[in-house]
């Protein structure tokens, strides 16, 4: 599915996909902020481990999104 170019992206924090609200086959909340997934597995590996896919890197100090 093709995104409109106005809708705002979303990148999946674990395998780096950019979606929309729209194609994202799954959401969640977390930390007051609603994260979006290309699929069940990367929502089930983010739920695992959330910081282990929101902290900054260490070498750059670019935080991972």
């Amino acid at each position: 599915m093709k995104r409109h170019p106005s809708e705002p992206t979303h990148t999946d924090p674990v395998c780096g996909m950019e979606l929309s609200c729209k194609t994202a086959a799954e959401e969640l909340e977390y930390d007051s902020k609603t994260h979006y997934f290309c699929t069940e597995v990367c929502r089930e590996s983010f739920e695992a481990d959330p910081r282990k896919y929101l902290l900054e890197h260490r070498q750059h100090g670019v935080r991972r999104s």
